[in-house]
C-alpha cells in the first residue's frame, strides 16, 4: 500500500458534495406532496451518510451544508428562497446541520483509522518479506539492491543507495549512524513523518541482518580455521610419533655398526643391516603418505564429481596396495551396477588407505557395506569397512593416529562429509566409516 494516503480529486469531490446531492432533490421534487419537511431532510442525511463512509469528513461537511441548502430552497416555503416563516424548520435545519457535521466527524476519524489499520499492516507484510529476503541473501551488495527495490515499491518513491551524501532535493538516511562509512539510502523525495519512521525501521532491519551475516561468516571462518588447526596438528602428531621409530632404530643400529669398540659378529652385522634396511622401507612408506596427503589437498582444490561404478571403485583401491592387499579376501554387499556421485581419484585414495589399514590390524579379511540415503536436497553415501582386530592401532594422545586415516579425513571433508574409525574392545572390532554428500543442484 502507498504510504501517501489518498485523497479524493477536486472533480469527485465537487460532484459527490455539489451535483450530487442536486440530483437527489430532483428525484425528490416530482413527490415533495407525498413526503413531509423531516422526511425530506432523513433522505438527504442519508447520502450525507454515504458520502461520509466513502470520502472524507471535509467533503461529507460538505455536503451537509449543500444538502440543507437545498432542503431549504426546494422545500420549505416560501419555495425558492432560503427565508425561514415557521421556527420549526429552522430547528429541524440545525438538528440536520449538526447531524450531518457528526456524521461527517465520525466516518471521518473512523476512516481514518482504517487507513491506519490498513497502512500498519502493510508496512508489517512488507517488513516480514524484507527480513525474510535480506536473511536468504549472503553479501551486503545483494541486500542493499532488494532492499531498493521493495522500499522503492512500497513507497513509490526512488530509493538508491548511496557510499556518501549527495545534494539533491529528497531526503538522505545513513545506513547506520555508528558506522558513516557504510552508506546510507537517498530517496527522491521528502518523506512524511510515518514514512520516515518505517523507512528507519526498515535500515535498522536491514544492518541487523548485514551484521548477522558478518557474523555467520566469521563463525564459518573460524570453524574452518579450527579444522585446519585440527588436521595440521594430528598431521604434525601422526609424523612425529610415525617418522621416530624408524629413524631411532636406524641411527641405533649405524651407530652401532660404526662404532670401532664394539665387535660385532658377521651375523649381528647382517641384522642391524636388514633392520636399517626395514626401517628405511618404512620411512619411504610414510614419505609416499605425505606426498599422497599433498596430492589429495591438491585434487580437493578443484573437486570433479562423477558417476562412479563401486565395484570398480574397490577394485581400482584395491589395485593401488596390489602388493599389500594381495591376500586380503573382501566381503561385501555391493553389486554390479551400484553407483555413486564423486571424485573418482580422491574416493580410490581414501577406500585404499581404509583398506590398508584392514590389511595392516586386522585379521585379513574385511566387509565393506555401502548404504545410500535420498533426500530432497542431497543425497547421503556411507562406506563401511568392517574387521576383526590381531593388533591395536596406536591411540594414545602423543602418539600417531596414521596419515591413512588423516588422507580419508580430508577426502571426506572435501566432499562434504566425515570419517571416523572406531574400535569396540569387548569385540575386537574395528569400523571405518567414510560418509560424503552430492547436493541436488
Amino acid at each position: 500500500m502507498n504510504q501517501v494516503q489518498g485523497k479524493p480529486s477536486k472533480y469527485k469531490a465537487f460532484f459527490l458534495a455539489v451535483i450530487m446531492p442536486n440530483i437527489v432533490v430532483m428525484v425528490i421534487y416530482p413527490l415533495r406532496d407525498w413526503f413531509s419537511t423531516t422526511d425530506i431532510v432523513m433522505l438527504q442525511l442519508l447520502w450525507v451518510a454515504w458520502v461520509a463512509v466513502r470520502s472524507n469528513r471535509w467533503v461529507a461537511a460538505i455536503t451537509t451544508l449543500v444538502s440543507v441548502a437545498c432542503t431549504d430552497w426546494f422545500f420549505v416555503t416560501p419555495y425558492f428562497t432560503f427565508h425561514i416563516e415557521n421556527i420549526e424548520y429552522l430547528v429541524t435545519f440545525i438538528v440536520m446541520l449538526i447531524v450531518g457535521l457528526m456524521i461527517s466527524q465520525l466516518a471521518g476519524e473512523l476512516n481514518t483509522k482504517v487507513r491506519d489499520v490498513q497502512l500498519h499492516a502493510s508496512n508489517s507484510r512488507l517488513l516480514y518479506e524484507l527480513a525474510k529476503g535480506l536473511n536468504s541473501l549472503d553479501t551486503l551488495d545483494e541486500q542493499k539492491q532488494y532492499f531498493q527495490q521493495l522500499i522503492s515499491e512500497h513507497l513509490t518513491i526512488t530509493c538508491q543507495f548511496q557510499q556518501s551524501h549527495q545534494q539533491s532535493a529528497g531526503e538522505f538516511m545513513l545506513l547506520s549512524d555508528k558506522e558513516q562509512n557504510l552508506g546510507g539510502f537517498a530517496f527522491t523525495a521528502l518523506l512524511s513523518e510515518g514514512q520516515r519512521s518505517f523507512v528507519n525501521t526498515a535500515i535498522s532491519l536491514l544492518y541487523q541482518v548485514h551484521e548477522k551475516t558478518l557474523l555467520r561468516q566469521q563463525s564459518a571462518a573460524m570453524s574452518v580455521q579450527a579444522e585446519l588447526e585440527r588436521a595440521k596438528n594430528a598431521l604434525l602428531r601422526s609424523l612425529s610419533h610415525d617418522l621416530r621409530t624408524p629413524l631411532a632404530t636406524i641411527m641405533g643400529a649405524s651407530s652401532m655398526l660404526a662404532d670401532d669398540e664394539i665387535t660385532l659378529s658377521e651375523a649381528i652385522i647382517k641384522e642391524q643391516a636388514g633392520n636399517i634396511y626395514e626401517q628405511s622401507k618404512i620411512l619411504n612408506q610414510h614419505f609416499d603418505k605425505v606426498m599422497e596427503l599433498s596430492r589429495v589437498n591438491k585434487m580437493g582444490e578443484n573437486l570433479c564429481w562423477q558417476t562412479i561404478n563401486l565395484q570398480a571403485l574397490l577394485s581400482e583401491a584395491k589395485a593401488r596396495r596390489q602388493q599389500q592387499l594381495a591376500h586380503l579376501v573382501v566381503t561385501t554387499n555391493i553389486d554390479a551396477n551400484s553407483s555413486c556421485q564423486g571424485d573418482v581419484t580422491l574416493l580410490e585414495i581414501a577406500l585404499a588407505n581404509m583398506l590398508e589399514n584392514a590389511w595392516r590390524y586386522g585379521d585379513g579379511e574385511v566387509v565393506v557395506e555401502f548404504t545410500q540415503n535420498r533426500y530432497e536436497s542431497a543425497v547421503n553415501y556411507q562406506l563401511l569397512l568392517s574387521n576383526k582386530l590381531i593388533s591395536k592401532p596406536q591411540a594414545s594422545a602423543d602418539e600417531g593416529v596414521g596419515l591413512g586415516s588423516v588422507i580419508c579425513d580430508v577426502v571426506a571433508k572435501f566432499h562434504q562429509g566425515t570419517f571416523s574409525l572406531t574400535i569396540d574392545n569387548d569385540t575386537e572390532m574395528a569400523l571405518a566409516k567414510l560418509i560424503w554428500i552430492k547436493n541436488n543442484d
